[in-house]
């Protein structure tokens, strides 16, 4: 905590401002260690306010030994008064975050203190992770696997993808899981050209493919992956799409190193599939970053301008989806290393006959 706070002040140097408030929840269990949900942190040049309401007065004594605390159900005049004891006259705050009509609230309630805007400056500070987040994020990855390989004992005809996906996330839990870090997707047959279909009461059906993508929370981190697998025997056009996505996703694996610019990454893989006939049926970005959030910065796509760097945590998951008849995705999460990048996730992505 002490180097991410130190951290945060020399943003608060740079932005040339008195002070930061950190209304974004994930920012701010980052720099404080709180695992409320409700909470906001006023970062001074002298002073750090902790400032939260009633129902977490205990659990904020006992965690946030580095803030003077603030114990309010009126966050806006808590705000105003902690500033007003600063001496504040200019306040940074997350504009990706806060809405319009909290920022009016405020600004009515200060009318004398000049906001500016940080943009994603604070959200920056996460892109790299340290080796305590790298284990915890770890060991979400084998939690969420453990429910997966319960999960797929239930994969046969008649079983409905809701059951499969069910199934998962009580597995996800049983092994430590806070819950699932999104809703979990299982997709068979036609509808697993929906890049983003989630469990319904469809049934599995023979010869059919199933793309998995799922994750768990563990201690404030997501984990995220995704695995295609098949009931039964498919078809050679199910089978050389399979391939074919491995392969892409093998090849960008290969090239994420620091120093790369994401977006040539994700070219590599994109140009793959449009080499094997398939470009028109990858329409999304090949990966994002992962984190406290289970989608957040670095983006990894087309239009991408950042450069890898060691600890920046990022999903390799190339798809091909054929609308109306099948869909293939393959995921893993990988952190960059000082040479080239290592999986977080373990599961083989050979393909599965089930």
């Amino acid at each position: 905590m002490n180097e991410r706070l130190k951290d945060a002040g020399q943003l608060l140097a740079d932005a040339n401002t008195d002070a930061i408030l950190v209304w974004n929840m994930a920012n701010v269990r980052y720099l404080s260690g709180f695992t409320g949900s409700e909470a906001a942190l006023l970062i001074g040049r002298e002073t750090l306010f902790f400032l939260t309401d009633s129902r977490y007065k205990t659990q904020a004594e006992n965690q946030k030994a580095k803030f003077e605390i603030r114990i309010s159900n009126d966050k806006t005049k808590s705000i105003a008064s902690a500033l007003e004891g600063m001496g504040a006259k200019t306040l940074a705050f997350e504009d990706e975050t806060l809405t319009v009509r909290q920022k009016a609230l405020l600004t009515k309630a200060m009318p004398n203190v000049e906001f500016i805007a940080l943009g994603s400056k604070l959200d920056d500070l996460r892109l790299q992770k340290d080796s305590s987040e790298l284990d915890i994020m770890r060991e979400a990855a084998l939690i969420s696997e453990k429910g997966f390989q319960k999960a797929i004992e239930t994969i046969r005809p008649g079983v409905s993808e809701k059951k499969v996906a069910t199934e998962l996330e009580i597995g996800m839990l049983r092994n430590g899981a806070s819950g699932p870090s999104f809703e979990t997707i299982v997709a068979s047959g036609h509808r697993g050209s929906l890049p983003h279909g989630v469990a319904s009461a469809k049934l599995i059906e023979k010869g059919e493919l199933i793309v998995i993508d799922f994750g768990c929370v563990y201690r404030g981190y997501c984990s995220d992956q995704t695995v295609t697998v098949a009931c039964g025997d498919i078809g050679q056009e199910e089978e050389k799409v399979f391939d074919i996505v491995r392969e892409a996703q093998a090849n960008a694996i290969e090239a994420l190193k620091p120093g790369v610019r994401l977006k040539d990454v994700d070219a590599i893989a994109r140009n793959f599939i449009s080499q094997a006939g398939y470009g028109d049926y990858f329409g999304h970005g090949l990966g994002h970053g992962v984190g406290m959030n289970v989608h957040e910065a670095p983006r990894l796509n087309s239009e991408s301008e950042t450069i890898a760097k060691e600890g920046m945590v990022i999903t390799v998951e190339p798809g091909i989806y054929l609308p109306g008849r099948f869909g293939v995705r393959i995921e893993d999460t990988l952190v960059v290393t000082a040479t080239g990048c290592q999986r977080i996730t373990n599961l083989d992505k050979s393909l599965r006959r089930l």
